[in-house]
């Protein structure tokens, strides 16, 4: 005979609380499982961390970060420039539609820009790219991207 409770299980199920022969123990899975399967689940033991990791030297992302720091406040001014000066937007829209590498560049380094740089320029916008390493692979470029 069931109490008539009902006791939350499983969440996508629920049990009833049975007295007498049948009744569901709440504490067991009330599905079989098939043959040859167990109806335990697998324990996996910690598997120690054995990988060594070198101590940590901050000295390279320090140096990174100021050489960084300084592309950041050469971009910085070519921001304002653009920003201050409409004739100085328009003539650098004009000479990238137009297709004028050496124009732009010219305008670019005009804003007080000393580092390696490159320039793409598409109809919808310019991409300048600021580039302080010494060598292939090091520090640092920064990206700057500007819609028309």
């Amino acid at each position: 005979m069931c109490l008539g409770t009902v006791f939350p299980g499983y969440p996508y199920y629920k049990i009833r609380m049975c007295e007498g022969k049948g009744a569901m123990n709440p504490y067991m899975n009330p599905y079989q499982y098939p043959p040859g399967y167990s109806s335990f689940y697998p324990v996996y033991f910690p598997v120690p961390n054995v990988r060594q990791f070198p101590p940590v030297d901050v000295e390279g992302l320090t140096y990174s970060a100021r050489r960084f720091q300084k592309l950041m406040e050469q971009a910085g001014r070519l921001i304002n420039t653009i920003n201050r000066s409409h004739q100085f937007a328009f003539d650098l829209m004009n000479a990238a539609q137009m297709s004028d590498e050496k124009r732009v560049n010219e305008l670019i380094r005009s804003t007080g820009i000393t580092t390696k740089m490159q320039t793409k320029f598409t109809p919808s916008g310019i991409q300048i790219t600021l580039d302080n390493s010494e060598m292939e692979g090091g520090c640092c470029k920064l990206l700057i991207a500007l819609r028309w």
